[in-house]
């Protein structure tokens, strides 16, 4: 099974939308990552999201294994770009116990305040021609709410659940796929 058809029979799993960070277009970050988990069997990738932080992910992963599913976004530019090219250094899983940032691993940047996180991953893949139907998809946190993504909250937590009947459910439908990542423990994290 390819890391792809895992990802979508996952019954649990992270979408996030992701476009141009810090001057870099997509591709250019994702080759990177592939590069870090290529040379070091890891990658940490930078998020803020109030849906997808450190507690609830690692809560979803632990009926490991747990993917991230990443999407383009509804409209051309409509995934902000972040201008921030902050470099963090530590991480920590609970936020007692800070680690440095494996130093083979290429820069983890962005906005570094108390809302930064970074998702970490052993396996990512770009080999994907695929949609994904948002319809088919809740909130984690709440099972009954259908998938939202609205600036500022790009990276939610999800569980499979139809979703077509619902009146809040996104106008669109389906995203294409441009990433599948498999987490690795311990799969969300705080970094400074």
């Amino acid at each position: 099974m390819t890391l792809f058809e895992a990802a979508l029979k996952s019954p649990k799993c992270v979408v996030s939308v992701m476009g141009d960070h810090a001057g870099e277009g997509a591709n250019v970050i994702f080759d990177r990552k592939t590069a870090d988990i290529a040379r070091t069997g890891v990658t940490f990738w930078l998020i803020r999201s109030p849906k997808a932080k450190p507690q609830q992910v690692q809560e979803l992963c632990k009926p490991f294994p747990a993917y991230a599913i990443f999407i383009e976004p509804a409209t051309k530019g409509g995934a902000r770009p972040t201008t921030k090219e902050d470099a963090a250094r530590e991480y920590s899983g609970d936020r007692k116990l800070w680690l440095p940032l494996p130093k083979e691993i290429t820069h983890v940047t962005g906005k570094l305040d108390t809302a930064a996180t970074a998702l970490v991953f052993d396996m990512m893949t770009t080999d994907v021609s695929e949609m994904l139907d948002l319809w088919n998809y809740g909130e984690a946190s709440e099972v009954d709410k259908p998938l939202r993504f609205i600036l500022g909250c790009s990276t939610v937590c999800a569980v499979k659940k139809d979703m077509k009947s619902n009146p809040e459910k996104m106008k669109s439908r389906y995203r294409k796929i441009i990433a599948v990542a498999r987490f690795a423990d311990p799969y969300c994290v705080w970094i400074r």
